[in-house]
C-alpha cells in the first residue's frame, strides 16, 4: 500500500515535467547595434535607432537585458536589434551582455554596426556612408604632444604590441567587400543645409554629393574637432599599418573586440554615415566646430539606414545561404 502511494506521487510529480514542450531559442540571423536614440522609438526626430524600430520592431517581442538599462527587440524574421550606449566601455559591456544571453541563438548570427560619424573634410563629404574595413584605436598606444617631441623625433605616436589585438582590428576582408558591393549604387539624400555647410570648406571632396564609401575607422572615447586630432589620426593609422582613415567614432574597436572573444568578427559589417566634419572650417574655432549644426543628421540617419538594411534585408533573404557561408563577392 505505502509503495502504491509512494508511486502515484512520483507519477504526479514528473507528469507535468514529461509534458512540457521543449522551447527552442530564437535563432538571430542579423543582430543590429546602433549607439542611441534622439527621443521616442517612432514618429519624431530620428536617431540611430528610430529608422530600424519603424522598419522592423514596430510590435515586436522586446526582452530586457539583465540588470543593465537595455532592451533587445526580435522580430519574427529574425532581425535583432538594440541601443548599445556611447562609448568603449558601454558599448562593449552591452554586446557581450546580449551575446552570452541564454535565451537566444547566435551561433550563426551576423553584427551590423550602424551609426554615425565624423570625417575630415579632405576624405568625403556630409552625408557619406562608410563600410569599415579597418579599425584603429586613437587611444591605444604611447602618445605625447607635439610640444614635448624629443628632439629628432617625427612622431607623436608609438606602437606597442601590447595593445594591438584591440587597438589595429581588420575585418573580414570578403565579407566587407561583398557589403560595399552590393551597396555602393544605393541612391544617398542629400539636404540644402548640408549643401550650405560643406561650402565652408575649401577641398574638392567635401563638396561632393554624398556616396558610399570603404576605409578605415578610428575609434577615440573623445568626440574630438580639430586639424591636430585629424592630423594624430593619420599619425595613429600610419603607425598601425592601416589605410589613411575615413571617418571617426566612439565604438567600433570596442564592438569588434567583443566580436574577437566571441568568436564572431567574421560576420560583424560596420556601417558608419557621416554627419560632421572632424574639424573646424578657416576661421571657425574648435567650439564653434563643436556647437555648430551641419545639417547632416537626418540625411545621415536615413543614408546610414538605408545601406544598412539593403545589408540585412539580403542577408536575411538568403538565410538558406547565408546561414552557414559568409557571403562574398568571389
Amino acid at each position: 500500500m505505502r509503495t502504491t502511494l509512494v508511486l502515484a506521487l512520483l507519477l504526479l510529480v514528473v507528469s507535468p515535467l514529461v509534458a512540457q514542450p521543449v522551447v527552442e531559442k530564437p535563432e538571430i540571423k542579423v543582430l543590429v547595434l546602433g549607439m542611441f536614440e534622439v527621443g521616442e522609438n517612432k514618429g519624431d526626430f530620428a536617431g540611430e535607432f528610430q529608422h530600424f524600430y519603424e522598419a522592423y520592431f514596430d510590435g515586436a517581442a522586446s526582452y530586457t537585458l539583465n540588470a543593465m538599462p537595455m532592451t533587445l527587440y526580435v522580430n519574427r524574421e529574425g532581425i535583432a536589434d538594440a541601443i548599445a550606449g556611447m562609448g568603449k566601455a558601454q558599448s562593449s559591456a552591452s554586446l557581450t551582455t546580449i551575446l552570452r544571453d541564454s535565451r537566444f541563438d547566435f551561433s550563426n548570427a551576423y553584427i551590423v554596426i550602424s551609426g554615425c560619424s565624423g570625417m575630415s573634410p579632405e576624405r568625403g563629404t556630409l552625408g557619406d556612408v562608410v563600410i569599415a574595413d579597418d579599425l584603429v584605436d586613437f587611444e591605444l598606444g604611447h602618445a605625447w604632444k607635439e610640444s614635448d617631441n624629443p628632439k629628432g623625433l617625427e612622431t607623436t605616436f608609438l606602437r606597442s604590441s601590447g595593445y594591438d589585438r584591440a587597438g589595429y582590428i581588420q575585418l573580414n576582408a570578403d565579407l566587407v567587400d561583398w557589403a560595399f558591393e552590393l551597396t555602393k549604387t544605393t541612391v544617398l539624400l542629400d539636404d540644402k543645409a548640408a549643401a550650405a555647410y560643406r561650402a565652408n570648406y575649401s577641398t574638392q571632396e567635401a563638396g561632393e554629393k554624398p556616396s558610399v564609401q570603404k576605409g578605415v575607422s578610428v575609434t577615440g572615447d573623445s568626440y574630438w574637432h580639430s586639424k591636430g586630432s585629424s592630423a594624430h589620426a593619420d599619425v595613429v593609422s600610419a603607425v598601425y599599418g592601416a589605410g589613411t582613415y575615413m571617418v571617426t567614432q566612439m565604438e567600433d574597436n570596442a564592438f569588434c573586440v567583443v566580436a574577437l572573444n566571441e568568436n564572431k568578427l567574421d560576420r560583424l559589417i560596420v556601417v558608419r554615415d557621416v554627419v560632421n566634419f572632424d574639424q573646424p572650417y578657416t576661421n571657425q574655432t574648435v567650439l564653434e566646430s563643436l556647437d555648430a549644426s551641419s545639417g547632416a543628421f537626418s540625411i545621415g540617419m536615413k543614408n546610414g539606414f538605408a545601406v544598412s538594411s539593403k545589408i540585412i534585408n539580403t542577408l536575411v533573404e538568403n538565410w538558406d545561404v547565408y546561414r552557414s557561408t559568409v557571403p562574398s563577392v568571389k
